[in-house]
């Protein structure tokens, strides 16, 4: 028996959902509805799987599965996962890279990279519907192609369906610690902290008065000045040939990783780096790293 069928069968998958943990998939369901639309160019409906469903998936051997792992951080924390079958991993690779459907395609290189890409931009989506729920901001960040480990404390099956394509499934995968963070205990009721006794200071005691950084007074007048703000997502040199070469369909390799951050840019300065991600059907940048506020000015002065 593979793992993934015998963790669908442990009794402690499925228990009965909380409030939260329903709003939790629902708002992973229409992101990732979301982003296929925008890729597809068509609608696509969210479902739950069956239990039988979901079981039937995990239940697949090993080498025709395909694990996604994100890490949950901000306002949230645990791991989030998801199971499909290789197939559907590699189906869902060529609708981001504009190919038709090819059951009997292989996973390689480049369908990895893009079904990667493609799970980011569900995950930004999803993270961008959760900020009421959650009550702040939530990020995920991308683990890689790999399984969840160690035992999901919940697993929930869902299906895309789109008009004229094959159905996609996958099963949504949370661990304790995820699932903990959405449903957080109950505070107990604590005794209202009594009034310490005023101290009896000299008169000629104060505070240290906080003394809060000075900025030069001419940066103020400069604060209101529309700047042009751009996104980077690699460079290439190409000869003069090479461009007048270039035609609808011709691919320019970037010398950037996809999994590399992108950076935005102030002018020709980079002023911090992160993950693209899709926000209300436009494209927007989730920012990983940045600058200091200090280091900034100095690269605008350059």
């Amino acid at each position: 028996m593979s793992a993934a069928n015998s963790a669908a069968q442990s009794p402690a998958q499925n228990p009965a959902r909380e409030p939260n943990v329903q709003e939790y998939l629902k708002a992973w369901g229409a992101g990732i509805s979301r982003v296929l639309q925008e890729v597809a160019g068509a609608p696509h409906a969210s479902a739950e799987l069956s239990s039988e469903a979901t079981q039937t998936l995990l239940g697949l051997p090993s080498e025709e599965l395909v694990g996604v792992k994100f890490e949950v951080k901000q306002r949230l924390s645990g791991n989030q996962g998801f199971t499909l079958s290789r197939k559907d991993a590699v189906r869902l690779a060529q609708l981001l890279l504009g190919e038709p459907e090819d059951e009997n395609a292989e996973m390689k290189d480049d369908y990895r990279d893009a079904a990667g890409e493609l799970f980011r931009q569900f995950a930004g989506a999803a993270a961008s519907a959760l900020k009421e729920l959650a009550g702040g901001e939530v990020s995920f960040q991308w683990v890689g192609l790999e399984p969840l480990a160690g035992e999901s404390a919940l697993q929930a099956g869902m299906q895309w369906t789109c008009a004229g394509k094959t159905p996609f499934s996958m099963v949504a995968q949370l661990n304790p610690a995820l699932v903990a963070a959405l449903n957080p205990a109950p505070a107990r009721a604590q005794r209202p902290p009594q009034a310490a006794p005023p101290l009896d200071l000299p008169t000629s005691t104060q505070a240290p008065a906080y003394v809060s950084p000075v900025r030069d007074p001419k940066l103020d007048l400069l604060m209101e000045v529309e700047l042009e703000v751009s996104l980077r997502f690699g460079e290439r040199q190409m000869a003069l040939r090479e461009i007048l070469d270039l035609n609808a369909g011709s691919v320019v390799e970037l010398d950037q990783n996809v999994q590399d951050p992108v950076e935005l840019l102030v002018g020709e300065k980079v002023v911090a780096r992160g993950q693209v991600v899709v926000v209300d059907g436009n494209y927007g940048l989730r920012v990983m790293e940045i600058i200091s506020p200090m280091e900034r000015i100095e690269s605008l002065k350059t």
